[in-house]
């Protein structure tokens, strides 16, 4: 904030600016959109007593309104400040009128376009720098990212009794954002992978059977029941559907004791569990699919691994004790894969897809 009645200097302005663009720009660790942010003006910034116009003042309002979008679905209610106008700290005006030395009042004020309206503004932008609002993001659904399928039967006596697939999220970078030095920079793949996160994103993992015996149904309801599974910045959550999530709440393993959570910022080099459940029947509550996660050592592609595991082994509709069914016996058809929630808006934050691939087909162990 800034006092009334004093001198506003560029380092006030640039301050403003240094924190406007840690959220919506590259930012670094757990911050940062990678967003191209003008108002951070380098030249401005390496001038040595430079006049800051209506112009810079409005562009810093432009950057503010594209964040406020993100955040809340509309603009921040800074008014535009118009040419010649007079800025102060709490209000802009047509003219001053002296008080004494250097202490004014501004005449035809705005009290919407005062410096510490700006400072206001970030500062609700720092506080709700993981906030997303509804028409700021694309949403698919029924696995339309990618997705692996089967057909061929499997899982009977137990003989064969996993099958299991994997994708991969790659995340490519090459997009222009502003750095902490407000000089334009291109995105690394580390940096979109952060950015994706950061400013909202999310990967979400489901999978479906269809068929018509007691087991196929069984499946084809369990993984329904699944939902999305939303692998997220900090977490892994299970949204309306049912199951066991890496929510730092949870006993995911069902082994006993409270997983932490885990989203993108907690992924390892090595595969580590997000979610689990079981068969939706009694008879079949043996069966239980599970979902892992790991990152490459560069940290520019998630893989995703799908593992399903028929372990019922007695048919439990009459047949007779240790008689078991084929999974897809009746002829169906198992799918998997993902989704994405992308921060996309003409207005607000716009994150480039990553590239994704199955690179395992559902198929045998």
């Amino acid at each position: 904030m800034v006092a009334t009645g004093g001198i506003i200097n560029k380092s006030e302005f640039v301050a403003l600016s240094d924190r406007l663009v840690a959220v919506l720009g590259n930012g670094s660790g757990q911050t940062g959109y990678g967003q191209y942010v003008p108002s951070a003006f380098s030249a401005l910034r390496n001038a040595g007593t430079p006049i800051i116009e209506p112009l810079h003042w409005n562009q810093l309002r432009f950057d503010i309104n594209k964040a406020y979008n993100h955040q809340t679905g509309g603009n921040s209610g800074i008014t535009t400040i118009d040419d010649g106008a007079i800025i102060g700290a709490d209000a802009s005006g047509t003219s001053v009128t002296r008080i004494s030395g250097d202490t004014f009042s501004i005449n035809g004020t705005n009290t919407l376009e005062g410096i510490n309206d700006f400072d206001s503004k970030i500062s609700d932008i720092e506080s709700s720098a993981n906030s997303i609002a509804a028409g700021q993001f694309d949403l698919t659904t029924g696995r339309q990212a990618v997705n692996s399928s089967r057909t061929t039967p499997w899982g009977v006596n137990n003989i064969n009794i996993m099958v299991y697939s994997e994708f991969t999220v790659e995340f490519e970078g090459g997009y222009t954002t502003t750095n902490s030095s407000g000089t334009s920079m291109t995105a690394s793949a580390s940096d979109h992978r952060r950015h994706f996160f950061n400013a909202g994103g999310e990967i979400r993992l489901s999978a479906a059977l269809t068929g018509t015996t007691a087991k196929d149904t069984d499946w084809g309801t369990m993984l329904g029941n699944m939902g999305q599974v939303i692998f997220g910045k900090n977490a892994t959550t299970n949204g309306t559907g049912t199951g066991r999530a890496r929510d730092g709440s949870t006993n995911v393993d069902n082994a006993g004791g409270i997983e932490s959570a885990l989203g993108n910022y907690q992924a390892t080099t090595g595969y580590q569990l997000i979610f689990q459940k079981n068969g939706s029947q009694a008879e079949y509550a043996e069966n239980l699919v599970a979902i892992y996660v790991k990152r490459n050592n560069a940290g520019t592609i998630l893989t995703f691994l799908f593992e399903f595991y028929d372990n019922d082994s007695g048919d439990q509709t009459g047949s007779g004790p240790g008689v078991d069914e084929n999974v897809l016996a009746s002829g169906g058809t198992h799918t998997c894969g993902l989704d994405f929630k992308r921060p996309n808006a003409s207005n607000g934050v716009d994150i480039p897809a990553p590239a994704v691939a199955v690179q395992t087909e559902l198929r045998l162990t």
